[in-house]
């Protein structure tokens, strides 16, 4: 999804990548390292995270019960210049 992404947007416009797969903080560094792009930012945003969480109200699950749901990941990809 990524590379079509990248590939409607212009050169020198950043993309905000939201993942929760573990693999991203691997992968997404290697795909700019090698299609020239460049990794603005990149940041756990939150651990936990509930799976029924509304995205634009991401909670936290404070009980210690509760299994672990899945880590939030936030990257920002800028394209390179044509």
């Amino acid at each position: 999804m990524l590379h079509r992404v990248i590939r409607k947007a212009d050169g020198g416009e950043v993309i905000e990548i939201l993942a929760t797969d573990p693999a991203t903080t691997r992968d997404i560094p290697n795909f700019c390292r090698h299609l020239g792009h460049e990794l603005v930012g990149q940041e756990t945003l939150a651990e936990n995270v509930s799976l029924d969480a509304d995205p634009d109200e991401i909670t936290i699950d404070s009980d210690e019960d509760t299994p672990a749901s899945v880590t939030l990941y936030r990257y920002l990809v800028k394209k390179k210049m044509a």
